[in-house]
């Protein structure tokens, strides 16, 4: 009887620390320039101390400093906890596999190996059309890539302003591919 109460307390106590856990983490609505991280993808820690810039600030958390984003689409667990670029395209934007709640592979972003200037080690099987900063902006709101076809379910449609969008463009050239 002993072991049955003592179970039943540690399910309980287990139980509350599950719903505080919930109720901050997914139930507190996010604010511009808020930075919560209660799931990150693989390999995916956060820079420590500030971010250098707007656009390493959404890369990393999907808010802005000035402005509400908001996604609609992506994988339901990025949906629930939110993140940004670098939840599925790693911190370096060189993609890979994610295995959080499915499975899929997050191809590089970084801004040579999009626009065609170096070739990464997947594109060796499977090439596709060099990008402008105006097709990063429509596959990143539209999900749409330059040849007309739609990118994978799997990646968000971000509503950002203008200015946010170059931001985000300005970050990527900074990643090395």
């Amino acid at each position: 009887m002993r072991g049955l109460l003592a179970t039943a307390i540690v399910l309980i106590l287990v139980g509350i620390i599950g719903l505080a856990f919930f109720n901050y983490y997914i139930f507190t609505p996010s604010r511009p320039g808020t930075y919560r991280i209660p799931f990150r993808g693989p390999g995916t820690p956060a820079p420590s101390g500030g971010f250098t810039s707007n656009g390493e600030q959404i890369f990393f958390t999907g808010t802005s400093s000035r402005d509400t984003i908001t996604i609609t689409g992506g994988p339901f667990w990025f949906q629930m906890h939110g993140g940004g670029c670098a939840s599925c395209h790693g911190p370096d934007g060189r993609g890979g596999r994610i295995v959080m709640m499915g499975r899929f592979s997050a191809p590089n972003i970084t801004y040579k190996v999009l626009t065609g200037e170096v070739k990464s080690e997947e594109e060796e099987e499977e090439e596709h059309e060099p990008f402008t900063d105006e097709d990063i902006k429509r596959a990143v709101t539209r999900g749409i890539e330059p040849s007309g076809e739609q990118l994978s379910p799997n990646m968000p449609r971000w509503q950002m302003s203008d200015r946010d969008l170059e931001d985000v463009i300005d970050y990527l050239k900074e990643l090395d591919p």
